[in-house]
Parts: structure tokens; C-alpha cells; sequence
């Protein structure tokens, strides 16, 4: 759950003040709403499983891709309020 202080390509600075990223937890929130949305609509479409069916699905669905919600947040609160903006300059 590290991360870079600055990118090693551009060398600009990915936390720009202390405590920027507490705003990406209201992301993560987005991200997780959308999610167990998405999974309820489709466990009740394709399956329709009893309740605590949904409940265990939905929260193991979302303990395994935790990781990924947490940097995927991250990298979009950076690029809407960080002032980052993409240069084709420095793709690989």
C-alpha cells in the first residue's frame, strides 16, 4: 500500500500537501456504492439468491478488491484535484 513520493519518469510530486488523500476516501465510497450496486443488480437478474446470499457475496466482493479500490481512489482524486494532467512525453 506504498506509495511513490514522486513518479520516477516525470518527478512530480504525488502527494501534494499532508492529508491530501482524505478526500479520496468520499471516492472510494463512490467506487463501492457503484460495486455492490452493480452486484445486486445482477445477483437479482441472474440468480436471485436469498438474502444472505447477497450480504456474503457482496462482502467478499468487496474485501478482495479492496486493494484496488484503494489505490484506483487514490489515482482519481489525485488527477480531478491534484492538478495532474497527462504528457505524452513521458509514456513508455
Amino acid at each position: 500500500m506504498a506509495m511513490n513520493e514522486a513518479c520516477p519518469h516525470c518527478g512530480v510530486r504525488l502527494e501534494p500537501e499532508p492529508g491530501f488523500y482524505q478526500g479520496a476516501m468520499y471516492v472510494s465510497y463512490g467506487i463501492t456504492v457503484a460495486c455492490i450496486t452493480v452486484v445486486g443488480l445482477a445477483l437479482y437478474f441472474l440468480w436471485n439468491p436469498s438474502e444472505w446470499m447477497y450480504v456474503g457475496i457482496t462482502i467478499g466482493l468487496m474485501l478482495v478488491i479492496a486493494p484496488l479500490n484503494y489505490r484506483f481512489s487514490r489515482i482519481i482524486y489525485l488527477y480531478l484535484f491534484g492538478g495532474i494532467k497527462y504528457d505524452s512525453r513521458y509514456r513508455d
